[in-house]
Order: C-alpha cells, then structure tokens, then sequence
C-alpha cells in the first residue's frame, strides 16, 4: 500500500516526457552527424537511417527550425539527434 503524504499536487508537478537533451556532435562534410558523445564517450556514427527537416512557427519571434538524422552508432544504439539550426545546438531526442 502507498502511503498518503497528503501532499497536494498542482502545474509544478507537471513535466514534460522525452525532453532533448543536448548532445555534442562531430559532423562529416555534409553536415551530418558522424560522432556522437553518449554516456561519457565518443560513439561513431554507424549510418543515418533517416534525415527530416521541420521548419515551422514561422510567425515567432524564434520559429522553429530543426534538422533530425536517426543514427545507428557503433554499439548498435539507435539515436535520433537533431540540430537547432538558429542556435546551431545538437540535441538527443530519444534514445
């Protein structure tokens, strides 16, 4: 049984799943991912399997603008990245 800590709840306790997280990312002449740094260490970047761009909000004042790569690294890893083109910052989506 769960105890009650009477503890109420409100939008603090609220977060938001599968947050990126930045990454660091070496890129091959093309601009695509390479090398990626997970867990304390460079991983090579196997293959891309997929490559998507989304622009959009373009009526902000930062429209969204990313491009996403879904990577095979070198321990068999499936990672999705993507670049923030305006702020030229990696992120790991999911992993």
């Amino acid at each position: 049984m769960v105890e009650d800590t009477r503890k109420t709840s409100g939008a603090s306790d609220i977060r938001s799943l599968n947050q990126p997280i930045t990454v660091p990312v070496k890129v091959d002449e093309d601009g695509s991912p390479s090398e990626l740094r997970l867990r304390g260490k460079w991983l090579k970047v196997e293959s891309v399997d997929d490559r998507w761009r989304i622009d959009d909000e373009w009526w902000r004042d930062e429209p969204v603008s990313r491009s996403y790569f879904t990577c095979v690294v070198d321990e068999g890893i499936r990672v999705t990245v993507f670049q923030n083109l305006g702020a030229k910052q990696w992120y790991r989506q999911r992993m």
